[in-house]
């Protein structure tokens, strides 16, 4: 039996006449078929080239224009890089920096206006109006927008809403890039999703992070509110917060808002839908203020435990702790210590389930409320009426 490591004794092993034959026949077979390849591709890049390619999977425009064929081109594999690129070149010069600035108070108890915060904000209007979050902007003394090519322009607020975390700000600037807002309904769950903004601060400005909508209509309660967003695994950071979420073409699909902070959770983040952009803007716009229906309760989510405690019937819904006098609720005959559980057929397990069915209806309209009282189910119908500005 031949010795294993036979080969590294250092001895010269004798070769023999039939070894160089072998060899020089197994250099030719190689060289043809290194010769052949290369023919091959070089036939494959001709080829492309004559019927109109002058990269992998890029048509040239002007060719397919002369066939009568469409010039929009869907990203595939070979192009997706050269996508993601145009849509952050596209969408890039309409992401601006907002600088947050107030009283900063010492030691001492001296105040001096300094920058507190800084986010970032997306032009929709070439006329100077950008979107961002409320708490982006929110007990701003003064705003400060930094557009893509470094000018810095003071800000004013023209209005916000805080339960959907967004605010319309204006510069006095016109003909600035405006971005293109697609249809958030549209969005597909594992299509790509750019992040554009400013983590860290200016800093780090314009910074681009890659993802996938990893969901299209995510509900999430925060403080009480119930909130519909788009998730993403696109990184964001703070500073990222009103910026643009974008889609393949460059069109805003979001506005950068949150993301999940807890240790061993990577790649949650979530954005306002475009949609929802879109109409609460308007409003901001055009009235300063975003007019909901209302219906005149304080609530709470009913837990089984107090449900245990008050001696109710049921033990999950919605309690109504108060009623607020003249509102819609007492109008239609609700007290406090009622369990709302469903409206107009749609059962609720929380409070921020009500607040997001009601807001989906007008002002004006009737609702029927399913209530328990006393153990015994009844339906009221609740007429819809205006939020007031101020509720005491």
């Amino acid at each position: 039996m031949p010795d294993f490591y036979e080969g590294f004794t250092g001895k010269t092993p004798r070769k023999s006449a039939g070894f160089w034959r072998g060899a020089l026949l197994g250099g030719v077979i190689g060289a043809l078929l290194v010769a052949t390849v290369l023919f091959y591709f070089a036939g494959t890049l001709l080829t492309e080239e004559k019927n109109g390619y002058n990269s992998p999977g890029l048509p040239r425009e002007e060719n397919a224009a002369e066939n009568g064929e469409d010039n929009t081109v869907t990203p595939g594999a070979e192009q997706y890089y050269m996508s993601v690129v145009e849509a952050v070149e596209r969408a890039t010069p309409s992401v601006v920096g907002v600088s947050n600035y107030g009283i900063v108070f010492d030691i001492w108890g001296r105040g001096s206006l300094q920058e507190r915060a800084t986010g970032s904000g997306v032009i929709i209007d070439g006329d100077g109006y950008i979107v961002t979050n409320y708490h982006v902007i929110e007990n701003a003394r003064e705003l400060v927008a930094t557009l893509v090519t470094g000018e810095e322009l003071p800000a004013t607020v023209v209005g916000t809403d805080p339960p959907t975390d967004l605010a319309v700000i204006k510069v006095d600037k016109t003909d600035l890039p405006a971005v293109e807002l697609a249809d958030s309904n549209e969005l597909r769950v594992g299509e790509p999703a750019i992040a554009i903004g400013n983590p860290l601060g200016l800093d780090f400005q314009h910074s681009v992070t890659l993802g996938v909508v990893s969901a299209r209509d995510r509900s999430i309660t925060i403080q009480g509110q119930r909130f519909t967003f788009v998730q993403t695994d696109a990184a964001i950071n703070e500073g990222n917060s009103g910026g643009a979420l974008v889609n393949i073409y460059g069109r805003l699909i979001g506005i950068n808002t949150a993301k999940i902070m807890i240790p061993g959770v990577e790649g949650m983040g979530f954005a306002i839908p475009s949609n929802t952009v879109r109409e609460i803007t308007g409003q901001l716009i055009e009235e300063g203020m975003v007019t909901r229906p209302w219906m005149g309760v304080y609530i709470s989510t009913l837990t089984p435990m107090e449900a245990r405690h008050l001696e109710l019937a049921v033990e999950e819904g919605v309690l109504v702790n108060d009623i607020l006098p003249g509102g819609p609720a007492e109008k239609a005959g609700m007290r406090a210590m009622d369990v709302i559980v469903a409206i107009d057929g749609k059962e609720l397990a929380d409070s921020g389930d009500l607040q997001h069915i009601i807001y989906q209806y007008d002002i004006g309209q009737t609702v029927q409320v399913t209530i328990v009282r006393d153990g015994q189910e009844m339906v009221l119908d609740v007429v819809l009426e205006k939020m007031p500005e101020q509720v005491e």
